[in-house]
């Protein structure tokens, strides 16, 4: 089939937002009715057309890409689960009281762990939303502690470091870990 070099970027374009299968037939049939305009009335006016139908077709087929593409809802939910993280830590900072400029082992391993089960919990009803939420979750914290750790300039005990950036993601695996566990139960695949 002769392609017009005219629809040429339209095409492509137009290509790249369709499933790989359903790709050569949709640009076939544009290139094809394309040609048929072409032969029947001018050049200019099936280009017309062609982009016409281009443009009409690429909101609806960029959302249904969109929609396809999980790992944004996952992302989006784990950013949702991220800062409800976020609110409890504050919350817990603010209960546990703490002496000005001191940190004493019994506050700091309670800042640790009075999170845990909630980071678990949150973990877990992200999960209801996108399975892979709390792989996210615990992504996402990953990196902000590490961020956090390179761009903090309080003196912090090495064994406080390295367990915070144990135990926030770990929680919310584990979260992760006991819906899927739920559901499989659920589902009568558990043992």
């Amino acid at each position: 089939m002769k392609r017009y070099p005219s629809i040429h970027v339209a095409t492509w374009f137009l290509a790249r937002l369709v499933p790989e299968g359903e790709r050569d037939a949709l640009v076939g049939d544009l290139v094809e009715e394309h040609a048929l305009r072409a032969a029947t009335t001018s050049s200019s006016a099936a280009l017309r057309w062609s982009l016409q139908q281009v443009c009409a077709s690429v909101p609806p087929l960029l959302w249904a890409r969109l929609r396809r593409a999980a790992w944004i809802a996952a992302l989006g939910v784990a950013l949702l689960a991220y800062i409800a993280v976020g609110v409890v830590e504050w919350i817990v900072n603010r209960t546990i009281p703490s002496p000005p400029g001191t940190g004493t082992i019994v506050n700091m391993l309670l800042a640790l762990l009075v999170p845990f089960p909630m980071v678990a919990l949150i973990a877990y009803v992200a999960a209801r939303f996108s399975p892979r939420a709390p792989i996210m979750l615990g992504a996402i914290m990953l990196v902000m502690v590490t961020l956090m750790t390179l761009t903090s300039a309080e003196r912090i005990p090495t064994w406080y470091r390295i367990a915070y950036f144990l135990v926030g993601p770990a929680a919310a695996f584990i979260g992760g870990a006991l819906r899927s566990a739920a559901v499989k139960k659920t589902n009568g695949l558990g043992t």
